[in-house]
């Protein structure tokens, strides 16, 4: 079916150089009804066409927003383990008081590609969805940064306090010093972290597990003495 150009089938009959009929008269009123068919046809058109651009722009925001998820699904994961720079490289730097971008992240490139391909009657309303996906996405972001920051600590701190239990383990229970050393040394590494409950419930632990290793140790020690004495007699 051929199209009729929008610029054309806009122009009414009864404009431009063109030949005027008497009004009432028959074909005056037959090239009227012409003209406003014409018109109507064209509008039929611009709404069809609006209706379809909004239906692509739709579906290429669509597939942005899937691109975005896929982005921060890699980028999560081949991140380092302590989450560095997980945030910026996908979400860049803003200035807090002007809100203008100082570091582009993955999302700028991405959302710059995007706005490309969306139809040009939609992409200032794609345009004025930046800023919003931008702050969802960069929330998002930051948790997942900080959740490695927590887990990167937690299991760093694992490995420092199996190694002060092992030491305890094997002190004289009667050497205090030693012993709080140990123990203090735990606590200022703990101070250190830096998700509060995630501290509290290691510092916590650290109480626990250090009292309990002292304990094993003079029962160790007790059990050792008293085998000794017994091989004497």
């Amino acid at each position: 079916m051929a199209t009729i150009p929008l610029q054309l089938a806009q122009r009414r009959l009864d404009t431009g150089n063109v030949v005027s009929y008497p009004a009432g008269s028959p074909v005056g009123e037959a090239m009227k009804n012409f003209g406003n068919e014409l018109s109507a046809v064209a509008e039929r058109y611009r709404q069809q066409k609006e209706q379809q651009e909004a239906f692509d722009a739709d579906i290429t925001s669509r597939q942005f927003k899937a691109q975005i998820a896929q982005a921060e699904a890699e980028a999560t994961q081949n991140a380092p383990a302590d989450g560095n720079g997980l945030h910026d490289a996908m979400y860049g730097q803003v200035d807090p008081k002007t809100g203008q971008v100082v570091k582009p992240g993955l999302f700028d490139v991405l959302f710059e590609r995007t706005v490309l391909k969306i139809p040009e009657s939609q992409r200032a309303n794609f345009i004025k969805q930046k800023d919003v996906l931008r702050a969802a996405g960069s929330v998002r972001m930051a948790g997942y940064q900080l959740a490695r920051r927590r887990d990167y600590e937690q299991t760093e701190w694992s490995k420092v306090q199996d190694g002060y239990i092992s030491v305890i383990a094997d002190i004289d229970p009667a050497d205090t010093e030693t012993f709080e050393a140990i123990w203090q040394s735990g606590l200022n590494l703990i101070a250190k972290m830096g998700d509060p409950v995630a501290r509290q419930l290691a510092e916590d632990a650290w109480r626990s597990s250090t009292e309990k290793a002292l304990a094993e140790a003079l029962i160790a020690q007790e059990a050792k003495t008293s085998g000794e004495a017994s091989a004497e007699i």
